[in-house]
């Protein structure tokens, strides 16, 4: 991340661009891994808002996304 943003969007736009950058199983697992710390700061800074909206919208997709290279790069 370039420019160090702290904007949501901005952050799971990268994670995406980390995920579509995965060759291995190991570094999907690296990018479990920054979903699971962006998922943790969403719940530490927005509580309400990440059970109500970033959850769903932001998190969910992000894991789906992740979940599906595993399964591409497992075949």
């Amino acid at each position: 991340m370039e420019n160090r943003s702290k904007h949501y969007g901005d952050v799971s736009n990268w994670i995406e661009k980390v995920i579509d950058s995965c060759e291995t199983i190991e570094q999907t697992f690296t990018a479990k891994k920054l979903i699971k710390n962006f998922k943790k700061q969403l719940i530490k800074n927005t509580p309400d808002k990440y059970w109500n909206t970033y959850q769903y919208d932001l998190i969910w997709p992000l894991e789906s996304k992740v979940n599906n290279k595993i399964n591409e790069l497992s075949k």
